[in-house]
């Protein structure tokens, strides 16, 4: 019997002695050249492979192709045809591990959302995994920034989550690629003295880091059916009325972008219900 785990080679192994497909992109994404992606290798191995069959690739993924990962259809790299110009190029670097209608939907949302000049920026270097899963327990979507363990950033995010929890994600990595994050961040990688800090300091870190995301978020994003889950945490004020309030504040309920999006978000927020939201590091919202 399979246990999940690493063979001698560091290659990740299910239970099912293959290796997860998850891993494999990530494998892409932390050497691979994006590149490959774009043609078929003469040589295609099939989509599920043992460590053994998988090795060479796992050191060089320019020797071949797997199927589904860096062919030429591969669901996880395609872009809507309505997406043209450098928006497409960045986003046919960024992975989605959903099956082609999501995967559309949320490139589409991220299009709609960031510039072009944003996208190649959350799109540099090993880029950006997006894993849609069927449920979540206690949240919509999270973002794993990258650090050890970490090797290349993801957002999670329950299938059919809404523009602002796809958004809120991506504002994560965005502002991780550009030096904002409240996270003690070095060129996008989260500093290993910040799982030593006390926790009241990382409590103030989180909080902060949350409370701007959201904010920006709103001023990313129209009016959205689901609002934020930290919108629960702010005393005196319903969430929805608090999250309505906030978009009129910040945007006038307007969809913005680019340093737009980031100067009304930073210029309104001590106007907005989001800032006086209470949160710890070991509370998670729906966001």
């Amino acid at each position: 019997m399979f246990r999940r785990g690493r063979t001698p080679k560091g290659i990740p192994v299910g239970k099912d002695g293959y290796v997860p497909r998850r891993d494999i992109v990530r494998r892409f994404q932390e050497i691979g050249d994006f590149r490959d992606s774009e043609s078929d290798d003469s040589v295609i191995l099939p989509g599920k492979l043992t460590p053994e069959q998988i090795a060479e690739w796992w050191e060089n993924p320019s020797v071949c192709d797997i199927e589904g990962i860096d062919t030429k259809e591969s669901d996880i790299y395609s872009v809507p045809l309505s997406i043209r110009g450098k928006k497409r190029k960045a986003l046919k670097r960024i992975a989605v591990l959903s099956d082609r209608k999501e995967s559309d939907r949320i490139k589409k949302i991220l299009a709609d959302s960031f510039t072009a000049e944003e996208l190649e920026e959350m799109a540099e270097g090993r880029s950006l995994m997006v894993t849609v899963q069927p449920h979540l327990r206690d949240c919509t979507g999270f973002y794993l920034r990258r650090q050890d363990g970490v090797p290349v950033p993801e957002i999670v995010l329950e299938e059919g989550t809404t523009a602002d929890g796809i958004v809120h994600e991506a504002v994560h990595h965005l502002r991780a690629r550009e030096g904002r994050s409240a996270f003690p961040t070095r060129n996008g990688v989260l500093d290993q003295g910040y799982r030593r800090l006390p926790k009241s300091e990382r409590d103030t870190i989180v909080g902060r880091e949350e409370k701007e995301t959201v904010a920006e978020t709103v001023a990313r994003t129209r009016i959205d059916p689901v609002e934020s889950g930290y919108y629960d945490r702010i005393p005196g004020q319903s969430s929805r009325a608090a999250y309505l309030h906030d978009q009129e504040v910040i945007s006038g309920s307007k969809a913005l972008k680019g340093r737009a999006a980031v100067k009304a978000a930073e210029r309104n927020y001590g106007r907005t219900s989001i800032s006086r939201a209470i949160l710890s590091a070991n509370r998670k919202g729906k966001r």
